[in-house]
């Protein structure tokens, strides 16, 4: 594990690099570039020139507004959602309409900023770029002086919506002592922060003032599809509004920038300084808020991220009415259903979220949920991935009942639970540990699966994992304690062995392990050597 650095509004941050190129792939962050292989960058701009190292509508447009709706707003010709660009009056008169709308958001922070890697050295000097990077004392990095602490500076975007508020990122104005909204035609207004949600990477501001643009209508982004057009407006690099346009890529991408991603990919080209913009569908109804881009180099390669309007129309609803956003709380942790897991428990799908730990006292406590349970529907929400429990329970108010469809031991039962509001200092799920049993055997080698189980202070604990074997691959480490198999406990390396040579006897093609290491339970799916 090694660090490097990246460049975020002028401030060095470190960024611990993954170990493995399999941890690489997987390893995206907001603000950052893993070094060569790609990583996130979150589009804010470095002053004029950026340096990459490494539901519930509550405006003029509502969840169930249709594209027609939205063009009507705009005083446009309504768009079919099956329009292809060609098909359209014209693409400029769209631009048109949106643009007084989009702003750029100069900000003034007063985070030290550490020596960059120019070393004060400006690196497009003789080129027409000079004086936007800015020369030794002349208000750029080089004019540092020794001992100083300059204010740090950079810019994103942002959009009006009604009454004069402004939805942009939470990492654009995150520590800003100044904001500055510059207007389309030129025009300069200070901003006042509304609220944040750094969970989902949102914030609204708020001007005042005469001839505030008009508000962008909010579409649904559940109707964009893969191969739909977008187009985006923002001010990438400081320069001011700047119209790219392509497709929608993908939907529901989880990008690891936390437990609430549910981003659309698109190729529309995103640079640094758009972070914030909007997202536009055909009709010029605001679909995303445009957040992340993955590269290689710091530029653009055609991967950028929005956060879907149907998230971010209800966390803003919540900001400008409370400053705040209240989350539903359940009080599970979960994971996955890998392939394995699913084998191991004889179920006929991945879909659902295994329940891996649950708090004491919590909603999911006092409705019997229980370790190993696999959670696959809450209410009307089928549930077919992590993700989509975990954004299900946030969006639900506390004081809220739910059905919960379960699957134990083999069989379906439906819990009903109500849901609490989440707090930032939650209880965490307790471990119980399992009582040993004097006398029994205490090493044991299951073969079958590649590792070896020994009695150690009290615990059965992996002492061996052989090199290539189904254990190692899916990710056991010698020192994790084995605490149940196939859901029984596993007291004794005796009754551990006893319980894998059952799953054998059922014809199963892999068997359920639930592991701790260190204060964190989890439970792996292991299939039998040659399955």
């Amino acid at each position: 594990m090694f660090a490097a650095f990246s460049w975020i509004n002028n401030s060095l941050h470190p960024i611990h690099l993954p170990e493995t190129r399999a941890d690489t792939e997987t390893y995206m962050k907001r603000g950052t570039v893993i070094g060569a292989t790609g990583g996130l960058i979150a589009g804010v701009s470095l002053g004029a020139l950026a340096l990459a190292a490494p539901a519930f509508g509550l405006f003029s447009h509502n969840a169930s507004s249709t594209a027609a709706t939205a063009a009507a707003q705009l005083a446009l010709p309504a768009i079919s959602q099956q329009a292809r660009w060609g098909n359209l009056p014209n693409l400029a008169d769209l631009v048109q309409a949106v643009s007084p709308s989009v702003v750029q958001i100069q900000v003034r922070s007063s985070s030290p900023v550490r020596q960059s890697q120019f070393q004060g050295r400006n690196p497009f000097e003789g080129t027409p770029f000079e004086d936007f990077f800015g020369a030794p004392g002349q208000g750029g990095p080089g004019a540092q002086q020794p001992g100083e602490a300059p204010d740090r500076m950079g810019s994103g975007s942002g959009f009006f919506i009604e009454g004069g508020y402004i939805v942009t990122n939470n990492h654009v104005v995150d520590d800003a002592k100044k904001m500055t909204v510059v207007f389309d035609d030129g025009r300069e207004m200070e901003g006042t922060l509304v609220g944040t949600d750094p969970k989902t990477d949102l914030a609204v501001l708020k001007v005042s003032g005469s001839n505030i643009p008009r508000g962008l209508p909010w579409g649904t982004s559940a109707n964009a599809r893969p191969g739909d057009s977008v187009f985006a407006v923002g001010s990438p690099f400081g320069l001011g509004n700047t119209v790219t346009a392509g497709i929608v890529s993908a939907r529901g991408r989880n990008i690891n920038s936390g437990q609430y991603d549910d981003f659309i990919q698109v190729d529309a080209p995103i640079n640094q300084g758009n972070s914030g913009g909007p997202l536009f569908d055909q009709s010029g109804a605001v679909i995303g808020v445009n957040s992340a881009i993955y590269s290689p180099t710091g530029g653009n390669v055609g991967i950028g991220f929005s956060i879907p309007s149907d998230m971010a129309k209800g966390i803003v609803a919540q900001l400008i009415a409370t400053g705040s956003v209240e989350r539903g709380w359940l009080g599970v942790s979960i994971g996955p259903v890998t392939p394995d897991i699913a084998s191991s428990l004889n179920l006929a799908s991945t879909k659902g979220a295994m329940v891996q730990g649950v708090t004491d006292g919590s909603p999911a406590a006092k409705a019997g949920v229980k370790e190993g349970d696999v959670i696959l529907h809450y209410g009307d929400r089928e549930i077919g991935h992590v993700q989509d429990l975990t954004r299900a329970v946030a969006d639900t108010k506390a004081g809220t009942s739910r059905d919960l469809k379960i699957m134990r031991d083999g069989r379906a039962q439906t819990l009903k639970v109500n849901i609490d509001a989440l707090k930032d200092d939650a209880a965490k799920p307790q471990l119980a540990s399992a009582t040993p049993t004097p006398g029994a055997a205490t090493t044991v080698d299951l073969a079958d699966l590649g590792l070896g189980l020994a009695s150690r202070d009290g615990s059965l604990v992996v002492s061996s994992v052989k090199v290539n074997s189904p254990a190692a691959d899916a990710g056991i480490r010698v020192g994790d304690k084995l605490v149940k198999v196939n859901q029984t406990n596993a007291t004794t390396a005796d009754a551990a062995k006893k319980a894998v040579d059952e799953a054998k006897k059922q014809n199963r093609n892999a068997v359920l392990l639930q592991l701790q290491r260190n204060d964190t339970r989890f439970f792996v799916g292991v299939p039998f050597s040659g399955k």
